[in-house]
């Protein structure tokens, strides 16, 4: 960023007479303002808006006042002309220091970003995520969580260096911490409208969830949901703890930014696991039509008479390659059932699975009916019988 033009410092308008409370805010918010450009530089933050807008609302009115001081002396009339050239000046600044760091806010966004795509799996996606959204844009925690059903469930929660003493204990706390999407809740409506929230008063908001609030003490946050298609399948948070500045409306956009640019990645990196599984299986069908083959054209030729030569009774045909099981269900409904036999809940299918309740629920249906059973412990009774018939037939 190129060397910002501070202007005149304040003490040289003049102190003697400014009496009047409209002179006294200006001052006053000439140097909030002059502070927080000064954070907003250092900490790769930006001017609150607050800030800015009062600024500009007293500026306003120093104008209106300089067109009612005929009265007064010259000078003091040259005093407050020079008070509100610095008030212009400032606000430049401030203008200026955006125009310049939303570039490089975009292109830090670009870089973490290529920095992800070259993770092979979702789960290390999910695990550096966080930690690239810090050092893009400047945020000293940031957490993705993901949506399983009718909850939303905090996976990780990163945390700059030095920011946070608490850091471990606030883990310790969300960690397997489950939260219902209620009626009126801020992630509730990220998940609904798929839109960015800022939340500059969460203590106070009726939409934030008090005890993540509490237990986080954050005083100001931004969310983005990630949705990669249709449906929102988690979403991030991120604040400035630690810092003087609050987040901003620009933190918002540059978390959304990276949230639908993440989305994009994370469904790409499913899709590509999914197509190695598919090749894996396709591979080993494949292989066993090739032995199949080789079988059949190295099987012995009898002469016989009145009866067919027992070939299937010694040939594996193509159509035995693949299991009862594998003829019956697809890989997602062979992967269900197998967690199913394990003991676990759809809660727990849709979290190992990466979906949510009601697929879980779609894929049992779909199971229960293919393999003609009427509940989920028939289900997974056909499933061991199938299984122990096929290890028998394998060892004959």
């Amino acid at each position: 960023m190129g060397t910002r033009v501070r202007g005149p410092e304040v003490s040289m308008v003049g102190t003697g007479t400014l009496e009047t409370d409209v002179l006294s805010a200006v001052l006053d918010a000439y140097r909030a303002a002059l502070h927080e450009e000064d954070l907003a530089e250092t900490s790769r933050g930006h001017v609150s808006a607050a800030v800015r807008e009062r600024l500009q609302v007293l500026r306003g009115e120093l104008r209106e006042s300089l067109r009612e001081c005929a009265s007064l002396p010259t000078a003091e009339i040259a005093r407050r002309l020079r008070l509100l050239a610095e008030v212009d000046s400032r606000l430049h600044s401030i203008a200026e220091q955006d125009a310049e760091s939303r570039l490089s806010e975009l292109v830090r966004i670009h870089e973490s970003l290529a920095r992800l795509r070259e993770l092979e799996s979702p789960q290390q996606l999910m695990e550096a995520a966080p930690r690239e959204l810090c050092r893009a844009c400047g945020f000293t925690r940031a957490m993705i969580s993901t949506v399983r059903g009718s909850h939303w469930v905090p996976q990780v929660l990163e945390v700059v260096d030095g920011a946070d003493p608490d850091a471990d204990a606030r883990r310790q706390y969300l960690s397997g911490n489950r939260i219902q999407l209620a009626h009126m809740l801020l992630e509730t409506e990220m998940v609904r409208r798929r839109i960015p929230v800022l939340m500059s008063h969460p203590s106070s908001d009726p939409r934030t969830y008090k005890p993540i609030v509490d237990a986080m003490e954050s005083t100001s946050y931004v969310g983005a949901p990630i949705v990669p298609t249709d449906r929102t399948i988690g979403f991030f948070h991120a604040d400035r703890y630690g810092q003087e500045l609050p987040v901003s409306a620009r933190d918002r956009d540059n978390l959304w930014v990276f949230a639908e640019h993440f989305g994009l990645l994370y469904e790409r990196a499913v899709l590509v696991e999914r197509m190695e599984r598919q090749r894996t299986e396709l591979r080993q069908v494949l292989s066993g039509v090739a032995e199949a083959l080789d079988d059949l054209c190295a099987a012995d030729i009898n002469l016989a008479r009145g009866e067919q030569a027992p070939e299937s009774a010694h040939v594996p045909w193509v159509r035995e390659t693949r299991s009862r099981i594998e003829s019956l269900l697809t890989v997602r409904e062979r992967e269900v059932l197998e967690l199913m036999a394990d003991g676990s809940t759809n809660t727990q299918i849709a979290e190992v699975l990466i979906v949510s309740e009601g697929t879980v629920k779609s894929h049992v249906k779909r199971i229960l009916r293919k393999l003609h059973v009427s509940n989920r412990a028939e289900a997974v009774a056909r499933y061991l019988h199938l299984m122990a018939r096929e290890r028998r037939m394998a060892r004959t």
